[in-house]
């Protein structure tokens, strides 16, 4: 089984990277379009972090974009 990182750049979250105020939107955009692609490439894997799947975190970080769409 491929070990998927249990944070991203620093992020336990992808709430923390919109809750990050040092990082533009353009920045929090990017970092969760690429944290996204990165969960992609490991479909069947667990994170370490509370056991979640690639696809719930995919879910939460595609949530994260559409708040960030509104703001």
């Amino acid at each position: 089984m491929i070990s998927v990182p249990k944070r991203f750049a620093g992020f336990r979250t992808a709430a923390s990277v919109l809750e990050d105020r040092s990082l533009s939107d353009k920045q929090k955009r990017t970092a969760l379009l690429s944290w996204r692609a990165s969960l992609r490439k490991a479909p069947q894997a667990r994170s370490e972090q509370g056991g979640r799947t690639p696809q719930e975190l995919i879910a939460e970080i595609d949530d994260a974009l559409k708040a960030l769409r509104r703001e």
